[in-house]
């Protein structure tokens, strides 16, 4: 007695599976394209006010510090805005540029946004990093290098 095996027809099976996963691995793929730029961005934006601070601290121009910051900052929408403050170490308070207070530098932009639709984007884009070094030889022989700006 011979027994046949009854194959089912599953020609189109695996079309019907690609189709129900490639939605959900395409936004897990472009979701990781996107949040890794993101990331990228906010570590060249901490990496900019690092630089920017410790050259404040030296009394960099606000021109100077606008430049480098715009150089070393790539993946951007929006130009990327530099703001420079000097504040006393102890109270936190607005003080004059002088020897012993502190400089904070604050980068501000956007992000590189893709527009991949399903993928929300952190804060719409925004980055904003700040660093604080401080000031150790204040020189009033050029007032107009330690401007806040």
């Amino acid at each position: 007695m011979r027994i046949e095996a009854r194959h089912c027809d599953e020609r189109g099976s695996t079309a019907v599976e690609f189709a129900l996963i490639v939605v959900l691995f395409f936004t897990l793929i472009f979701g990781m394209i996107q949040y890794s730029l993101y990331f990228w961005s906010t570590q060249a934006a901490a990496n900019a006010a690092r630089e920017g601070a410790r050259r404040g601290a030296v009394g960099q121009t606000c021109a100077d510090l606008q430049s480098r910051t715009s150089d070393q900052i790539k993946l951007h929408d929006t130009t990327p805005v530099a703001s420079r403050t000097y504040e006393d170490p102890s109270t936190g308070a607005s003080a004059a540029p002088a020897t012993g207070v502190n400089v904070r530098v604050t980068i501000t932009y956007n992000s590189i946004d893709l527009h991949f639709p399903f993928v929300p984007f952190i804060n719409n884009g925004a980055v904003s990093e700040t660093a604080v070094a401080r000031v150790e030889n204040y020189s009033t022989l050029v007032p107009g290098k330690w401007t806040a700006c």
